[in-house]
């Protein structure tokens, strides 16, 4: 009999490859400068929004546990980045976590109170309509907070968990807008959505000029800040402001 690899293992358990070395509850303890929500280090990320309505805001992230806190549905529940990720830090949804990000928050608020952009989540998902709730919670409370993502969620999904989950999050963006800037990944339905570029109705869209392909991940293929199509091909997230800023769908190359 084959004997399962640890991916195999980790995708029909729901967890992180890496769950028994890099995921933590916060109630654990944390190092004396340690943050749930930390200043962004990625890449293609960036540090700072540099143009659009948000421009001089600069960027936080949160990365939870992938397949944890995310839906069976989600196209890459078995072939998450995460995967490849061995040195992220996921933190486990538990209400110590809240309590955190309650702390972090408060922290921003009073050092970026002009504002500052959340990713949600680098890895992992909304977990719950509870969490939800928790998101709508602090955007009442701290002002200077906007947020953006992505969510596998569907407000239609056969699942009574995850429908009940994006719908909190549909109705939380629809009410907060660039504020609560989440897109739904691979739906069809929503213009507000992020899709593959793998999927033929992806094609048409782009073809049509209904949809954009992600300038930054063009950048990074071709090693070039050039024109292509309707987009500037840009460094950085923060150089390109689409994801929270277009109506369109965004059009991912698949990892």
């Amino acid at each position: 009999m084959k004997q399962l690899t640890k991916t195999e293992i980790a995708v029909l358990a729901g967890k992180s490859v890496y769950h028994s070395l890099r995921a933590k509850s916060v109630a654990d303890g944390m190092a004396k400068t340690e943050r749930a929500l930390k200043a962004s280090t990625n890449t293609k990320l960036g540090k700072r929004v540099t143009k659009g309505k948000l421009a001089g805001f600069p960027f936080l992230t949160l990365t939870l546990e992938e397949r944890a806190t995310c839906p069976r549905s989600c196209a890459h529940w078995a072939d998450c980045y995460g995967n490849n990720m061995m040195n992220a830090t996921r933190y486990k949804a538990d209400d110590a976590l809240i309590e955190q990000i309650e702390k972090d928050l408060t922290f921003y608020q009073a050092k970026y109170p002009q504002g500052f952009l959340v990713r949600l989540h680098v890895l992992g998902d909304f977990y719950s309509v509870a969490y939800v709730a928790q998101w709508a919670k602090w955007l009442g409370m701290f002002p200077a907070l906007h947020v953006y993502g992505y969510t596998a969620n569907q407000p239609d999904a056969i699942d009574s968990q995850e429908r009940a989950i994006g719908e909190a999050l549909l109705s939380l963006r629809i009410a907060c807008g660039i504020r609560f800037a989440v897109r739904l990944s691979g739906s069809f339905t929503d213009a507000f959505a992020a899709l593959s570029n793998d999927d033929e109705r992806s094609e048409a869209l782009l073809a049509d000029k209904q949809a954009f392909i992600c300038p930054t991940q063009i950048s990074k293929q071709t090693g070039k800040l050039a024109k292509k199509g309707e987009a500037t091909l840009t460094a950085s997230c923060g150089d390109c402001a689409l994801c929270w800023q277009a109506s369109k769908p965004v059009v991912f190359l698949t990892h």
